[in-house]
């Protein structure tokens, strides 16, 4: 099937007159202006066509970005799918939830949690990722969330319908992530289709222990092949100050995959990648292997070494790496995906 692209031409013009610009427009903040107000938000999205996705399995997208030396495999023949849900972007209009007719708000998903985190999943998967009314990062309100996690609950039944009964990954960022939790929860668990679920990433967003227990067949993942388990971490510099979460929260550790306290070293590590979109056309850079040690702290902290460079750069003040949850171990969740895979599929013979 021939795989084409979308929103290339406008991004490429856009980014040629003013990548720096255009850089830090997708890092500023503009909070909400007011409350949350129903009428006022921009119509939902239709996920029959292609026009509402970010990245799919025959388009040609930011999805299908690898780091040099890196192959990209035919997702198309890929034996499972990946939904991934995206990190918040920033906005650039005051407002509460994002329009998906937006231009420059696709362009900004698509260069950065599409090109730096669905992407370390097309080494085992077929890539569906929604575009949906983000919330805006700068606020936080409930009603907000919930139209968000509405477009991803209709993304995801569009998606199930397409796919069938294929197993699949469930993934996320952020508030990605807290969608796919609310999926869980009312979608998947306690489901027939639960038993199709590879795994779940859900990844820079706290996921209590107590959640987890209140599962009816979901647990946490505790080694590199589990499957149909959940996986995540919260990470953070090594000397950040303590974060008290109560009740704790699940740490996995994505250079060895369990979540005890025992630190990764670095020679474990696979390595660190991320394109940051300033330079156009950027080239392709190889991955930064043995860059970063990782461990999970008693409160479930993933504590991360100083990796230095440009990615120590991205550290937020309070010692957050959010930015790069994923871009920290991406050659270390790219291969922690296949290896799920291969169990999951292994099992099921």
């Amino acid at each position: 099937m021939r795989r084409t692209t979308l929103f290339g031409m406008a991004l490429a013009i856009g980014a040629a007159f003013a990548p720096a610009q255009a850089q830090r427009a997708i890092t500023a903040d503009t909070p909400p202006a007011g409350r949350f107000d129903a009428a006022s938000v921009p119509p939902a999205p239709d996920y029959d066509g292609p026009a509402n996705w970010a990245s799919l399995p025959w388009i040609r997208d930011d999805g299908d970005t690898t780091p040099q030396g890196v192959e990209e495999p035919p997702q198309l023949r890929a034996p499972v799918d990946v939904f991934f849900i995206h990190s918040p972007v920033a906005l650039r209009r005051a407002v509460w939830n994002a329009d998906t007719r937006d231009v420059w708000f696709n362009g900004d998903v698509g260069q950065t949690t599409i090109r730096n985190q669905a992407s370390a999943f097309n080494g085992c998967c077929a890539i569906y990722a929604p575009r949906y009314r983000q919330m805006n990062p700068a606020g936080d309100d409930p009603a907000a969330l919930e139209l968000a996690y509405s477009d991803v609950a209709r993304a995801f039944a569009a998606f199930r319908t397409r796919v069938g009964d294929r197993p699949f990954i469930l993934a996320g960022h952020g508030e990605g992530a807290r969608i796919a939790q609310l999926l869980i929860e009312r979608a998947i668990d306690g489901q027939p289709v639960a038993g199709r679920m590879v795994a779940a990433y859900l990844v820079g967003t706290p996921v209590t222990r107590d959640w987890l227990t209140a599962r009816r067949g979901i647990a946490a993942c505790s080694s590199a092949s589990d499957f149909g388990c959940v996986v995540s971490w919260v990470s953070r510099t090594e000397d950040s100050r303590r974060l008290r979460y109560r009740p704790p929260i699940l740490c996995s550790n994505p250079i060895s995959w369990t979540t005890g306290p025992e630190p990764a070293p670095r020679s474990a590590h696979r390595g660190a990648w991320m394109r940051n979109g300033a330079e156009f056309p950027e080239a392709l850079r190889p991955p930064d292997a043995g860059l970063v040690t990782a461990r999970c702290d008693r409160d479930g902290v993933l504590r991360v070494s100083d990796p230095g460079g440009a990615y120590a750069a991205l550290a937020g003040p309070d010692g957050s790496f959010a930015a790069l949850d994923i871009p920290l171990f991406w050659m270390d969740l790219r291969q922690n995906a296949v290896d799920r895979v291969a169990a999951f599929l292994a099992a099921r013979r």
